[in-house]
């Protein structure tokens, strides 16, 4: 007997295309915080019609990187003194959260080791004064708690917002050589707390790393 046959996987979607186009200008600030997107001349930059760039959009607002603006186009997300301070505490209850199901996981020493690895990795960009590289690898060490709990929907629910995580960390880290240098000395006491399993200390320093302001 013959087995089905798979379907042809298919090229992708216009509209695929146009979001991964306007996410990355976004995350590379090519359209800064607040700034207005014309559809007219997005369309025209990549020779195609209106609807596809429409559905991107829409994406991407899904995604909370861009604000739809009735009868008015849309602009990429600022952060106002409130949302930022929220979007900062909530990464607080969450990483603190992660800490403690990793704990009782045993997952927490190679939570540790990775840890390690990407804040020698962000000290290298932070010593290059590569500020959006600092940044990338200042992430992935606080992910690190979160994939160690193996909760595969935390880390859903977390990845589905890595993209906001990074545009606030890039603009905190974009006000001055103090910010930069008060983040990397958090996050080295963050990880010192967690390899001599002090749960007090590590409350303590991500209460401060995650006490941002605009």
């Amino acid at each position: 007997m013959e087995g089905t046959k798979m379907p042809q996987l298919q090229r992708l979607s216009l509209k695929a295309q146009v979001y991964e186009i306007i996410r990355q200008k976004i995350l590379q600030q090519e359209y800064a915080l607040g700034e207005k997107i014309n559809i007219d001349t997005v369309a025209d930059e990549l020779k195609i019609s209106n609807s596809p760039i429409r559905e991107a959009l829409m994406m991407l607002s899904q995604d909370g990187l861009i604000e739809m603006i009735p009868n008015n186009g849309a602009r990429v997300i600022s952060f106002s003194e409130e949302g930022f301070h929220e979007i900062a505490s909530s990464l607080y209850v969450v990483l603190y959260g992660a800490y403690d199901l990793c704990v009782r996981q045993g997952t927490i020493e190679q939570v540790a080791q990775e840890m390690e690895h990407y804040l020698a990795l962000q000290q290298k960009y932070y010593d290059e004064g590569n500020v959006p590289e600092t940044v990338k690898y200042a992430l992935q060490f606080d992910k690190c708690i979160v994939t160690g709990t193996k909760n595969s929907y935390l880390i859903s629910m977390y990845e589905h917002i890595e993209d906001i995580f990074y545009l606030m960390a890039l603009h905190n880290n974009q006000r001055g050589e103090d910010d930069r240098h008060n983040n990397f000395k958090e996050h080295k006491m963050i990880l010192k707390s967690i390899q001599e399993h002090d749960a007090a200390a590590l409350h303590k320093w991500l209460g401060i790393h995650y006490d941002k302001h605009l």
